[in-house]
């Protein structure tokens, strides 16, 4: 782990800074959600679910969770469910706000990783 935190962790930093950054400059430049921002939001659901496969794992073979498993598991599925919500919202309402709401899922996700690494490792 590097400065306490483990590689799923920056990972998410990387991934949701990435997206907040691409998604705000298409809403700034008043664009319509498109490929670039909607396959960011894709791209974090995937990380998501390469996490959750992770956390599986870690289950069976990894060091044991310090705090609440069920606190740990609700949230990984509620940040599943915040890059689908965002992304579907896209779809429905195609003006330049939906980048917004999509920029919105980056940083939401790694606040969500953090307190998930907190959970398992220092709780």
């Amino acid at each position: 782990m590097l400065w306490g935190y483990d590689g799923w962790f920056w990972a998410s930093v990387v991934l949701g800074t990435l997206s907040f950054l691409v998604c705000v400059v298409q809403a700034l430049r008043g664009k319509a959600p498109g490929d670039l921002t909607q396959g960011s939001v894709l791209l974090q659901e995937a990380f998501l679910l390469l996490y959750g496969l992770g956390s599986i794992l870690m289950l069976f073979i990894g060091p044991e969770a310090s705090g609440s498993v069920l606190e740990y598991w609700g949230y990984l599925l509620t940040a599943l469910i915040i890059p689908a919500g965002t992304f579907i919202w896209s779809l429905v309402e195609r003006s330049s706000w939906s980048n917004w709401i999509l920029a919105a899922t980056g940083p939401t996700i790694i606040v969500m990783v953090y307190r998930m690494n907190f959970i398992w490792y220092y709780q």
